[in-house]
């Protein structure tokens, strides 16, 4: 009887959560699985700053593997064709093929959606973030739920925004809001990042979560679904908010969906862009109601002389 070829998949992804020991970073995972019984023969969290490579991590897993006896696959398989070249060039001898590994997609959605909650949920990061920041984050949502730029726009008609002091150049403001679902504002890198955003939207793929980029949010939720923690900070710190509907949630996702601890910078970024969004609407909210018009690029000056232009 002809002897079953033995197959592994592998691949090299970010970690689907970030270490929060000093500066955050979302660490590299490696995984080699064995089919057809989809077991794990090697896993291994790479610090992305060093230089252990792919073909490395193979040799580990062939020498000494989690589980049973050294040994080597017939042939494997791997989805990002760089690492496949990668490992063809270290070993010339063995099939590599560069497919879809739905296996693995798999052990990362099920390690995903197995990660703790944090059930002591803070707007201050621990500590990360200031609470004068979150004020002024509060207060200019309060004044951007008042305005409610939402209700005479759609989210295909974005703003360019600047920032020139924060860092930010040409990204790409989108409202949304106006079929009465999730209400606030998303903030992409680019307009490119926005195209990405909705191409991904449109065109889901099966079994991954990819957002096309990643993006800040600024949304405004129910008092009633947040976390206890969040509730009691807002009343601790007496944070004004427009209603019971109005609660600020500023999020950042990376492209893949994973949370983003956010950041003093990050808090910064979403409070300017709600200041100078609800000037800008308030005096040429009419704009948006017109199909052809002239381009309209206006600066705005906080209380810090912080310039944010919108186009």
């Amino acid at each position: 009887m002809r002897k079953a070829l033995r197959e592994w998949v592998g691949g090299r992804f970010s970690f689907p959560a970030y270490v929060l020991e000093g500066e955050p970073f979302r660490p590299d995972l490696v995984l080699w699985l064995e089919l057809p019984s989809q077991l794990i023969v090697w896993t291994e969290i790479l610090d992305p700053k060093k230089s252990t490579s792919f073909a490395e991590t193979f040799q580990a897993a062939t020498t000494h593997p989690h589980v049973g006896a050294p040994r080597r696959p017939d042939r494997v398989r791997i989805a990002d064709p760089q690492l496949a070249a990668e490992l063809r060039a270290a070993h010339p001898d063995l099939a590599v093929a560069a497919a879809p590994t739905p296996e693995i997609d798999a052990v990362l959605a099920a390690m995903t959606s197995a990660m703790p909650r944090n059930d002591d949920e803070s707007y201050l990061e621990d500590g990360a973030i200031s609470a004068d920041s979150i004020a002024r984050l509060f207060r200019a949502a309060e004044v951007l739920w008042k305005v409610a730029p939402w209700k005479d726009t759609d989210d295909s008609q974005v703003l360019r925004v600047d920032i020139p002091a924060l860092g930010v150049e040409g990204a790409c403001l989108s409202v949304m809001g106006a079929l009465g679902e999730s209400i606030g504002v998303l903030l992409f890198p680019s307009f490119a990042g926005f195209e990405a955003f909705l191409d991904a939207a449109e065109h889901p793929r099966p079994g991954t979560l990819d957002c096309g980029t990643d993006v800040l949010s600024l949304t405004f939720k129910r008092g009633a679904d947040l976390a206890p923690s969040l509730r009691r900070e807002v009343q601790r710190h007496r944070w004004p908010v427009a209603g019971p509907d109005a609660y600020p949630s500023l999020v950042h996702r990376d492209r893949d969906g994973v949370l983003r601890p956010l950041v003093e910078h990050e808090v910064r970024i979403a409070t300017a862009v709600a200041t100078s969004l609800a000037a800008f609407f308030a005096r040429h909210g009419n704009v948006f109601a017109e199909e052809d018009g002239e381009p309209l690029c206006e600066s705005w000056f906080d209380e810090d002389d912080l310039e944010v232009r919108l186009t």
